[in-house]
């Protein structure tokens, strides 16, 4: 009894571990994309748009964008886009015309997780992470950040 319980221990310890680490190598990936691009101070949150992974996750970050994509304390970043032209078509939103659009043409945002099929929300404050999310069936990142920005 007491190996099996040692044995659980061991693994629950590895498990948390890889999660820290996993969390740790996300915010640096993305501080440093932030960082590359240079983010304007005026925005407090920035929603990455995936174009490719979880499809029910990146349609409700596509209405998002839609419903909020005058919001100038927002900026979008879509990354590993296959074509512009359908996304345009699909939310009705012409991107040149928007300058909190940021089109990630060097997969910049595509962070080195599991994490990176899933739409991300980012909350910056003085140029710094203050905390993030991503967008899966089991975490309504936008709905909160939805629930803020009233």
């Amino acid at each position: 009894m007491k190996i099996f319980i040692s044995i659980i221990c061991v693994i629950l310890v590895i498990i948390i571990g890889c999660q820290q680490n996993q969390g740790k190598r996300e915010i640096a990936a993305y501080n440093e994309a932030i960082e590359q691009i240079k983010v304007d101070s005026r925005y407090q949150w920035i929603v990455v748009l995936p174009g490719l992974g979880c499809n029910g996750c990146i349609q409700e970050a596509e209405v998002f964008m839609k419903n909020h994509i005058d919001d100038e304390r927002i900026l979008y970043v879509l990354t590993k886009i296959s074509s512009l032209k359908i996304l345009q078509q699909k939310t009705g939103i012409r991107i040149e015309e928007h300058t909190n659009i940021f089109v990630d043409r060097g997969n910049l945002f595509d962070i080195p997780t599991n994490n990176a099929i899933y739409p991300c929300v980012i909350q910056i404050r003085n140029g710094i992470i203050f905390m993030y999310a991503h967008q899966k069936p089991s975490n309504p990142a936008l709905w909160q950040l939805e629930e803020k920005l009233k």
